[in-house]
């Protein structure tokens, strides 16, 4: 297949503003990170599904991250908690998971990790939707088609949209480079899109592929 990668930018794209949670103390982050892993604080049985929710977010036309903080922390899952409930829930968990750990607890405190699952939830996941959220919707644009994003069954398939009848998979622009080596997206069975939210683009690296659902 001819591969001409096609470049994209649109109003779709909006800047993607991050709220500074707070300074974290020198080298706690690959702590904390390895921390919420292991103690499974971010599970979707805990915080709710971020790809559901955030769609759902969408939309009601939300777009800047103060408006996704809002919605999230409102919005009750299935089980009628708020998001605020599910924050306590993570953070008792992980700070339960640090104080088994050989760390400096006067480091490692409750308020640094309800500030490090914030950071996740809030800043990480409006960043990376959003990024995905408005790359595709550039690309149903370009090429006029209807879109929709997956289920969370077509998910683990590796689809994370479709245009029309196509099956799109959307990543950051840097996650190969950074060796993120399940981040190769098969090109001879998706389209495949990367973006660089903070620069309003993004690349459409199989545009021949479209022509078989055309």
């Amino acid at each position: 297949m001819e591969n001409s990668m096609l470049k994209l930018t649109a109003k779709h794209f909006n800047s993607i503003t991050k709220k500074d949670r707070c300074e974290f103390p020198l080298n706690s982050k690959p702590i904390l990170n390895i921390a919420t892993q292991n103690s499974q604080a971010t599970r979707p049985a805990i915080v709710g599904s971020m790809k559901d929710f955030f769609t759902e977010f969408l939309a009601t036309g939300g777009k800047t991250v103060d408006q996704w903080e809002t919605w999230y922390k409102a919005h009750k899952d299935k089980n009628g908690n708020d998001g605020h409930q599910r924050i306590v829930a993570a953070t008792d968990k992980l700070h339960a998971y640090l104080n088994k750990m050989p760390l400096d607890h006067a480091v490692f405190t409750r308020d640094i990790a309800e500030k490090y699952l914030l950071d996740l939830i809030i800043n990480k996941t409006h960043y990376g939707m959003s990024g995905e959220y408005h790359s595709v919707v550039a690309a149903a644009k370009y090429f006029g088609k209807e879109y929709r994003f997956s289920t969370a069954e077509e998910e683990s398939q590796g689809i994370d949209a479709w245009l029309g009848d196509c099956p799109v998979q959307v990543k950051p622009a840097d996650s190969v480079k950074k060796h993120h080596v399940r981040n190769h997206a098969d090109e001879e069975k998706t389209l495949v899109i990367t973006y660089k939210s903070k620069e309003d683009v993004c690349f459409v690296h199989n545009p021949e592929f479209l022509k078989q659902y055309a």
